[in-house]
């Protein structure tokens, strides 16, 4: 063989074999291989996005009225109003009644709760709406 030729051995199977780096890598471009590994972390947090969704969506359509029908601390709406008046009529609210659930509306509702024999949480819930109509 012509010393020419094995001169350029090392170089040429250095180009053919890809090396192997410390980190285990096998891709030879540090880009590439980040981009790679980039699109894998996004694929799989989309993966379970999308799962977590589908599982509220079931979740919701389970439980849409019974969602609608919970008053707790930050409601707001007529359905509070009719709350509050239902509670101030019986004697456990004495703030105005303003549609906004508060913590003067969270105790009323745990008074109430206590009274009728209920969980106490201030939470207005379909067993709570029961007992107040």
């Amino acid at each position: 063989m012509n010393w020419k030729v094995l001169a350029c051995l090392p170089i040429l199977i250095a180009t053919a074999v890809p090396a192997y780096s410390l980190t285990n890598n096998k891709s030879h471009n540090p880009t590439t291989a980040a981009h790679v590994a980039q699109n894998t972390q996004q694929a799989n947090t989309m993966k379970k996005a999308n799962t977590v969704q589908k599982l509220h969506a079931k979740h919701k359509s389970n439980n849409m009225a019974n969602h609608s029908t919970v008053l707790r601390v930050g409601s707001r709406g007529e359905a509070v109003k009719k709350a509050q008046n239902v509670l101030k009529q019986q004697g456990f609210y004495t703030a105005s009644v303003n549609g906004v659930f508060d913590k003067n509306t969270r105790s009323a509702a745990i008074k109430f709760q206590k009274s009728k024999g209920l969980r106490a949480d201030g939470i207005i819930g379909p067993r709570t709406m029961a007992a107040m109509k």
